[in-house]
């Protein structure tokens, strides 16, 4: 494989002037938290009714292979108002600070003149408060159920107050992250007597025993929340994954009913018009998929989420992009191109303005972090266009290698498959590259 050039590498963006204030776009990015990618029926599936999430994406374009850069709440959330990685943030694990004097999406838009508010979630590292260069409008609380309806309200309330524009505004929804709880107030068997009304178990159930030492460890120690909700689901039956699924659906659609009440007062007080619309959210979640359910993971349903963009500046509409491979670190690249706002040097990722053209984004590979724990036990997922790649920096078995166009259950690990050795040692320099020139501090325990 020929080595990556640098622009290969980063594909930076930022417009090279600042609008005037009359000509830029609101921006308004709204967030789930935990939701998978394809939870949502604009995404084809049955099992679940998210009419407003379906209105963004009718109006817009939905981006189906969206990818986190960390599937756990804080350091992707570090990466989103950042356009940088969880290693460069300093956010490697929850309840952290981004590092002192890296530019943050609330910073370069207060800077440029834009109003800035913020709702709900943050996490970095006070979960309801705290948020850096924003206009807090209402914190919230740890269960979805609690904090949605008067997020909504709070954010529904200042669009109809006239706000000064143009204004930035995050609304950060809770849920479907209250599973958490559910799986937690869900230990052992019980009966179904509605199982007919389930979905279907997921086709990818089974666990690889020879996945990762390290995800294994994940698995049975129990060593946090995550690990413990895994725990509970591996003495479940194919009948509690399937109650699961479904309760997991209704949070999705409980979380749908308040952005429907967000975005009616958007068009109600004509602030659509002018306004550039993300929806998104941090990480996905396990699915039942491998057995696995919360986050922590890089399989496709735990790292893999919902990129709907709508609004001011995008033409097309109900456009799905399935050829560009997005990362949440597009976000702030891509409202600075929109905005006429420079971004700031460096940054990570890319703005989605051709994509949104349709001309797919050029970029041969996204990337994610993970830590179980601490620094002993960390890995690095590479997604290129037909595989998957993960390494870990130690343990047995620490790679995995997945074949996404013939096998999208990521079922068949090819990492020690002779037939397959070039792809192998070919994502292996992607990633040697890559933590070079993202000053990574990871490192693989193989080579060539």
């Amino acid at each position: 494989m020929q080595p990556l050039s640098r622009r290969a590498l980063f594909a930076g963006a930022g417009a090279p002037f600042v609008r005037a204030a009359s000509e830029r776009p609101n921006l308004l990015l709204i967030m789930t938290d935990q939701q998978t990618h394809d939870a949502m029926s604009c995404a084809a599936n049955p099992w679940l009714k998210t009419p407003a999430m379906d209105s963004l994406a009718a109006d817009g374009v939905r981006f189906a292979h969206c990818y986190t850069p960390y599937p756990v709440c804080s350091p992707a959330r570090s990466s989103v108002f950042t356009s940088r990685m969880p290693h460069e943030t300093g956010v490697r694990v929850n309840g952290k600070a981004i590092r002192s004097g890296m530019p943050t999406m609330g910073e370069i838009f207060r800077d440029a003149g834009y109003e800035t508010v913020y709702g709900g979630k943050w996490h970095l590292p006070r979960s309801f408060d705290g948020m850096t260069a924003f206009t807090r409008l209402i914190g919230g609380s740890s269960q979805g159920k609690d904090m949605d309806e008067p997020l909504a309200t709070a954010c529904a309330k200042w669009l109809r107050a006239k706000p000064r524009q143009p204004f930035l505004m995050v609304a950060s929804f809770m849920n479907p992250h209250d599973v958490c709880q559910w799986i937690r107030d869900h230990k052992g068997r019980r009966e179904h007597p509605n199982l007919a009304q389930y979905p279907p178990a997921p086709l990818n159930m089974a666990a690889d025993p020879d996945e990762p030492e390290f995800m294994r460890h994940h698995r049975t120690q129990g060593i946090d929340l995550m690990s413990q909700g895994v725990g509970i689901a591996a003495e479940w039956r194919v009948e509690e994954f399937r109650h699961y699924l479904h309760d997991y659906y209704r949070m999705v659609e409980a979380v749908d009913r308040q952005i429907a009440r967000l975005l009616a007062a958007l068009r109600e007080t004509g602030l659509d018009r002018n306004t550039f619309v993300i929806l998104t959210s941090d990480h996905g979640e396990g699915m039942g998929a491998h057995r696995w359910v919360q986050k922590a993971s890089f399989y496709d349903e735990s790292v893999r989420v919902p990129f709907l963009v709508s609004g001011a500046g995008v033409r097309r509409r109900g456009a799905v992009d399935h050829q560009s491979l997005v990362s949440l670190i597009d976000i702030l690249p891509t409202f600075c191109d929109f905005a006429g706002v420079p971004a700031p040097s460096p940054v990570r990722g890319a703005s989605l303005r051709g994509a949104l053209e349709g001309k797919p984004l050029d970029r041969q590979f996204v990337v994610s972090e993970l830590r179980y724990g601490d620094e002993t036990r960390e890995g690095r997922m590479v997604r290129t266009a037909r595989f998957k790649y993960i390494v870990f920096n130690g343990g047995a078995n620490p790679e995995q290698l997945f074949d996404r166009e013939t096998d999208p259950g990521e079922i068949l690990n090819l990492a020690r498959n002779r037939d397959y050795a070039k792809v192998l040692a070919g994502h292996r320099e992607i990633l040697r590259h890559w933590i070079k020139a993202s000053e990574d501090d990871f490192r693989p325990p193989v080579g060539d």
